[in-house]
């Protein structure tokens, strides 16, 4: 069994191994042709996702036999659903109000259900989090925050989001608040992608539960992977650049 800080240590190497080592067509799309149409695909997509995660965590608390864990997700929860600290409204409703600046609808926003891949990984997800041992569920779907956590961004070759992707877009700079508070909420020490890998290094008992924790930030970040890729590829087809069609396994 490793040391809580050993184990903290190989955890974000496997995070890092299996979403940063290869970026995915999302990456491509930021780092090279970055534009409005695009954007707008991305910001469907994630707008979806950030709907979604804070009930994530609402599954997990229901499930979860410790009270720090439970008052760490609860934060985490008012954070995205309620008020962040970083903007004026809930971290989703910043997301809703990129999306807007970039020339959607904001009806248009809180109905979309996203397209396939996005809907296949977010059955990843929650059936994770309904099925699965808290703690298995917490590495699947906060070890998706871990992934830009300073343990992590150390090893490089990593691409946050955050007001520089998005600021050649020229959007008004109160359109981009929803990207100065992810990087505020995950990005630093004691942010929550430093928090989940200090919470499950304390909850994993024993090498067969770290060894399982290990197995599920591996997977969960193959998946959004998948899905980030997916993203892209139709970002950058919005960008008019061609992309070549994926192998089929």
């Amino acid at each position: 069994m490793n040391s809580r800080d050993d184990f903290e240590q190989r955890m974000a190497r496997t995070i890092w191994e299996h979403r940063w080592k290869n970026h995915t067509a999302y990456e491509t799309f930021i780092s090279h042709h970055m534009c409005i149409e695009g954007a707008k695909v991305y910001a469907l997509e994630h707008a979806v996702f950030a709907n979604h995660f804070p009930r994530w965590f609402g599954s997990m608390v229901a499930n979860c036999p410790s009270l720090s864990a439970r008052a760490y997700m609860i934060e985490n929860m008012y954070v995205e659903e309620v008020t962040d600290p970083e903007v004026e409204n809930g971290h989703y409703e910043s997301l809703v109000d990129f999306g807007v600046a970039l020339g959607l609808e904001r009806d248009v926003i809180y109905n979309y259900q996203g397209r396939v891949y996005t809907k296949l990984a977010l059955a990843y997800w929650e059936r994770a989090t309904r099925a699965w041992p808290w703690l298995e569920a917490f590495a699947a779907v906060a070890g998706l925050e871990a992934a830009r956590g300073p343990l992590v961004l150390k090893l490089g070759n990593c691409l946050p989001n955050n007001r520089a992707v998005f600021r050649p877009l020229g959007l008004p700079e109160e359109a981009l608040a929803h990207w100065s508070a992810a990087e505020a909420a995950d990005y630093s020490s004691g942010g929550h992608g430093d928090m989940t890998l200090k919470i499950l290094s304390e909850h994993a008992k024993g090498a067969r539960h770290q060894e399982r924790i290990l197995e599920v930030l591996a997977e969960t970040m193959a998946v959004r992977s998948f899905h980030l890729d997916h993203i892209g590829r139709d970002a950058l087809a919005a960008a008019g650049v061609s992309v070549e069609p994926q192998a089929v396994a």
